[in-house]
């Protein structure tokens, strides 16, 4: 009895001090945003940018439920038009999902009823007058009805001369522009979108996918005529799978591609903008599947900002006009708020973005939380280039998503903006900068700015914007110390002339110095017999064989250095050209064990291949001279990596061509080293080279064939017990 009493008295405060505490639920899917490095696309967690609102079933509506519906259209009112594909109809409901009317005849349109529905895909409504387009795939035609769902007008199938006389006309989706110009997309017409005129009469293809040829495909272009090629498959474009055209005039496409491009932005021109080449896969998911997105449709919201659904993974993704991703969030699934299998997607006047589920015949529908709507609203105001307003969204923004990557570029290049103005008439107006008051960066330098906003592209991992900032940062340096540079440098050249003036004197008048035999000598030692076969690698690698020059334990603390070099030149090329990967990334035990795996490699291949070609040298000195290859990198490959720290991407030639002739070095020295170890005329040492090259390579594709099948078999055996887990 005590213990009810208890229980209750628990029940009783538990509800008393819930009722004003807000429970937040967390959404059954991921949120994040996409971030694009030098070598790799990644995602970063973000506060969740909509919650589902709610989910449209429509088995309780006096419609009933929708059967394979196919797309979904969302006009100025709110009103939502689905293209019931299953039930031969158009659906519309109003702002608040009730059921409205729907358009749909029991008649045919073979026998005469031009009312009638067969399959529609497409659907579209006329903002000048409400009127209803309707891709009515079935029947191969557009259709138009009043905004009453009234008859208005049918185009059959267009005809035109420039249109093959095969020409299969099955129109699945159809939009229109702000001249009054329709565009039907084609189910498998690899010649782009259909142009027609307000009544329906063919102008022409807008748009055409470029083909996307294979290595091979190309190499037969070039190898074999247009008359050897007959009989073989023919590469097409791709083709249309949704159209969107936006109030700015451009037209929004997805196509059927895997690779770029998959979606497109089309101006009146035909041509991309923006998204070009784009790669819109998601490798954050992309890089763990063996199957690839899949894009079925594209919308554009108030803030013209292009919302994109992926129907494999039902991943949702925004983009800004700039091409800059926003947000990406949602999951395939069946749950609440996951996507089942999207087909459709449009946004509506409140900023919600609804998806049309083409196998539960559901509506999910997502609404903007505040973090949306912040990023929605200084993105916005950056556009529109009233910097300072969006400066300080932008910084409510981090206070919610400290890494939100477009925050922190964004503030960085208004922080350069206005160093640029700095010294200019307009500062204090020009760009929506704001007056000295009310500006609170006013007091600041130009130095001070750049360096603020180097700090911003650093925390987002930006390359780019980076270096844009680090080449103001040093033009700023050397134009107020450039007399000191200069004067550093001749009194550096003056004292390096003395010094080496005295010594010929001393030379002259006293003789060369006499040898002395201590630790430093032994160092300076181990360095001039490095540096002596890099300058003279023909009689230092002879000396090495017939000599004995060479020892063991130079090659150790050859590789050693060489090792630890590599490491140091890791961790010391500069943010820029590392492309942002943060330093905790690097593994220096790895990276120092692994730089050691060729030289071994090289030299066990290379002892084999010598002697079967009757090379003179022993194991001993294949692997010392190999350790001897390593002397440019061992003394370059640091200073190098340093040098990027005055580097900006524009003179990243410059970088690349030091680490080329490097490397070239470097190879040269092997080929000497195999010519002068084991005794060969030139030409039969560059016959064991390549032997040797493609034994490497032999050895490489060994390992990953070895390395793959172990890990197969590894994958096996977990399966396999896995399975007896289960069964027992």
């Amino acid at each position: 009895m005590k213990f009810k009493k208890f229980t209750a008295l628990v029940l009783m405060f538990s509800m008393i001090f819930s009722m004003g505490t807000a429970v937040f639920a967390e959404e059954p899917y991921p949120s994040y945003i996409l971030n694009t490095s030098d070598y790799d696309t990644y995602s970063k967690p973000i506060p969740a940018p909509y919650t589902t609102l709610t989910v449209i079933d429509f088995n309780s509506k006096e419609a009933g439920k929708l059967s394979n519906p196919e797309d979904m259209f969302i006009d100025d009112e709110g009103k939502i038009y689905v293209a019931d594909t299953g039930n031969n109809r158009i659906v519309v409901y109003d702002s608040d999902y009730s059921f409205l009317f729907e358009i749909s005849s029991t008649g045919l349109y073979s026998e005469g009823d031009l009312s009638a529905l067969k399959e529609p895909k497409g659907v579209y409504v006329n903002p000048d007058d409400g009127a209803i387009i309707v891709a009515d795939s079935g029947n191969s035609r557009i259709v138009e009805f009043t905004k009453y769902g009234n008859l208005r007008y049918s185009y059959p199938k267009p005809e035109d001369e420039l249109l093959a006389a095969d020409f299969s006309y099955q129109p699945i989706k159809v939009t229109k522009d702000t001249r009054g110009f329709m565009y039907v997309a084609n189910n498998g017409d690899s010649n782009g979108i259909m142009q027609l005129s307000s009544n329906g009469e063919f102008i022409s293809y807008y748009g055409t996918n470029k083909v996307n040829l294979s290595f091979w495909e190309s190499l037969s272009r070039m190898l074999w005529s247009r008359e050897d090629r007959l009989g073989t498959v023919v590469t097409l474009p791709y083709t249309f799978t949704n159209i969107y055209s936006s109030d700015d005039g451009y037209m929004y496409a997805t196509t059927t591609t895997e690779t770029p491009p998959q979606v497109r932005k089309i101006n009146i021109g035909g041509s991309d903008v923006i998204y070009a080449a784009y790669d819109f896969r998601d490798m954050s998911i992309n890089g763990y599947s063996q199957y690839n997105q899949v894009f079925c449709d594209v919308t554009v919201d108030k803030y013209n900002n292009m919302l994109i659904v992926d129907r494999m993974f039902g991943r949702i993704y925004e983009y800004d006009e700039r091409g800059n991703n926003l947000f990406a969030f949602s999951t395939r699934g069946t749950g609440y708020g996951q996507l089942s299998y999207p087909i459709s997607i449009e946004t509506d006047n409140r900023g919600r973005v609804y998806v049309l589920n083409r196998s539960s015949g559901n509506i999910t529908v997502y609404e903007p939380t505040e973090f949306a709507n912040l990023v929605h609203e200084a993105n916005s105001l950056y556009t529109a280039g009233r910097y300072e307003e969006s400066m300080v969204l932008w910084e409510q923004v981090l206070e919610r998503s400290n890494y939100y990557t477009l925050a922190l570029i964004n503030m960085g290049d208004i922080l350069m903006r206005e160093a640029s103005l700095i010294n200019t008439e307009t500062a204090n107006t020009s760009g929506g900068s704001g007056t000295e008051a009310e500006n609170p960066r006013a007091d600041l330098t130009e130095a001070e700015l750049y360096d603020m906003a180097i700090d911003y592209f650093y925390e987002a991992e930006n390359t780019e914007h980076a270096s844009e900032a680090f080449e103001e940062i040093r033009s700023i340096f050397l134009r107020n110390h450039f007399t000191t540079i200069v004067i550093v440098v001749v009194v550096l050249l003056l004292v390096w002339v003395a010094w080496t003036s005295i010594k010929r004197a001393r030379r002259r008048k006293y003789g060369p110095p006499k040898e002395r035999h201590n630790a430093w000598t032994v160092i300076t030692g181990f360095f001039k017999r490095v540096g002596g076969v890099m300058r003279h690698p023909i009689d230092g690698f002879e000396g090495i064989r017939y000599e004995n020059q060479g020892s063991y334990l130079d090659m150790f603390f050859i590789m050693l250095l060489y090792g630890l070099m590599t490491v140091a030149g890791r961790y010391a090329v500069s943010f820029i050209y590392r492309g942002g990967t943060p330093l905790s990334v690097i593994r220096p035990v790895s990276v120092f064990f692994y730089s050691l795996i060729p030289w071994i490699v090289v030299c066990v291949v290379n002892y084999g291949v010598t002697t079967i070609m009757y090379g003179e040298g022993r194991f001993r000195d294949v692997i010392i001279g190999g350790a001897y290859c390593h002397g440019p990198l061992m003394f370059l490959i640091l200073p190098v990596s340093l040098l990027t720290h005055v580097l900006t991407n524009n003179e990243a030639s410059i970088y690349s061509i030091l680490e080329m002739l490097i490397y070239l070095w470097t190879v040269l020295l092997v080929y000497f080293c195999m010519k002068g170890v084991h005794g060969f005329h030139p030409v039969k040492a560059f016959v064991v080279f390549i032997l040797t090259a493609l034994g490497v390579a032999a050895v490489a594709l060994l390992f990953f064939i070895v390395y793959g099948l172990a890990v197969q078999m590894f994958d096996f055996i977990a399966q396999f017990v896995k399975e007896l887990i289960y069964l027992a």
